[in-house]
């Protein structure tokens, strides 16, 4: 069955899907709080790859799945952009909306698809789990952990690529006691986002089978919003399983940033631990591709602490390009765990963006730089989705960039700047409708 245009104009309009796959291959809009449900183990398959092949008008629109295998696939191959998912709860639970914005910041390498999927578990300690889930244990108190967790998973898994995408995530829920509250000790203002990595194989009474929840922490919390914007997630931290967990008690914690930045000349890398269980020692590794790692030094664990740690070391040869860092952590019984890796350009050509302005429903700024270079501009609103974007070739000097008719409304949105050499994110902050 292959759906041309596909637009709901009733407010109270419900598609149901079973038993079939739904293919849009042009675009499909839904309008005024119009919903779509995705039922009985359904896909609903878009075949174009523009972020724009699935949008919402009016007052919005809302795609029901609440089950794993409820899902979409979305074709979405090399194609960069802006991608949102319009989900809601169930009908049963208020039709709350919950989008999921994916943009894609860095293509993908082959001709792959996206699959989403989302539902509300069906109690507190977060069961049933999502298919390749083994455990929900938290190492802190070596128990489970499932309530620190939002009653909620999302699967967003790449597939078919030979090198997955790089995104930037914002993931929505529902802050209604079906949730977050309950039996579950969760402060909302805490919640971050984390991955399930199946490749993982953590040791400890709690943890049955392959796999564990790594210690990264994605996303700033907005909790105004009832969202944790800005995950950004390099190709190689692209895993399928995803949750909003309590920074507080993550599902283990242990490492609360990792960063690498030139500085005069060399490579400081940092990092900082919040907690430490059996560590006897980091190494930091590097790369040139993100694939293949060396090791340069080792560093010495805390052993067990509860307390904040702080870790910095130099790389003194940086690569005249882009390098990639890597931590792993080595328990004293042999686990070994990768943590997030963190990339750094010593290019020597200068790169600063400054005079922002916003105001009148225009963006301007300035951008100084000792080289010239291709840029190619995004303008997002709160919840990821993308108002404006543009290619603009700068020249060695300063350059006086603007984008109008933004037609835009009091609130926060981002700047995001991809050159070929430099990258530039910041939030604004628009007071004037």
């Amino acid at each position: 069955m292959i759906m041309k245009k596909l637009i709901l104009l009733a407010t109270f309009f419900q598609l149901v899907i079973c038993n079939l796959q739904l293919q849009a291959q042009s675009r499909m809009v839904i309008n005024n709080n119009g919903y779509l449900v995705i039922d009985n183990s359904a896909f609903l398959v878009i075949d174009n790859s523009n972020a724009n092949a699935l949008a919402v008008a009016g007052t919005g629109g809302k795609i029901i799945s609440e089950a794993e295998n409820d899902r979409i696939k979305w074709n979405i191959s090399t194609t960069t952009g802006a991608y949102s998912i319009p989900w809601s709860t169930s009908v049963a639970t208020g039709a709350v909306k919950i989008p999921l914005s994916v943009t894609v910041t860095g293509a993908g390498v082959g001709a792959g698809n996206v699959i989403f999927s989302t539902y509300e578990t069906s109690a507190d300690n977060n069961t049933p789990w999502q298919s390749g889930i083994t455990n929900m244990c938290s190492a802190i108190t070596n128990a489970d952990g499932s309530l620190f967790v939002a009653d909620r998973f999302w699967q967003i898994n790449a597939n078919g690529y030979g090198t997955k995408p790089s995104v930037n995530m914002t993931i929505a829920y529902n802050p209604a006691a079906n949730e977050l509250v309950g039996t579950n000790t969760i402060v909302e203002t805490n919640l971050q986002a984390q991955r399930f990595n199946a490749g993982y194989a953590a040791t400890g009474p709690c943890y049955v089978g392959a796999g564990s929840w790594e210690s990264l922490l994605f996303g700033t919390n907005n909790a105004a919003s009832d969202n944790v914007t800005n995950i950004i997630v390099p190709a190689a931290d692209f895993f399928k399983d995803w949750i909003l967990v309590d920074n507080l008690s993550p599902l283990p914690i242990e490492l609360v940033s990792f960063e690498a930045n030139c500085k005069n000349g060399e490579v400081e890398i940092k990092w900082v631990t919040q907690s430490e269980i059996n560590n006897d020692y980091f190494t930091v590794e590097k790369s040139y591709d993100a694939a293949t790692f060396f090791e340069i030094t080792k560093v010495q664990g805390a052993g067990n602490s509860s307390v904040t740690n702080y870790y910095s070391v130099i790389d003194p040869n940086p690569s005249t390009g882009v390098a990639y860092y890597r931590l792993k952590q080595v328990d004293f019984d042999g686990t070994t765990t990768y943590h997030n890796i963190a990339s750094t350009n010593c290019n020597p050509n200068s790169f600063d963006v400054n005079q922002l302005v916003l105001n009148n429903n225009a963006l301007s700024f300035n951008v100084s730089t000792t080289a010239d270079e291709e840029l190619i501009i995004y303008f997002y609103d709160y919840r990821g989705r993308l108002v404006a974007n543009k290619k603009e070739m700068i020249v060695k000097g300063n350059n006086s960039i603007k984008l109008s008719n933004l037609n835009i409304s009091t609130g926060i949105y981002m700047l995001s700047i991809i050159g070929e050499y430099n990258n530039y994110s910041t939030k604004l902050m628009n007071t004037k409708d």
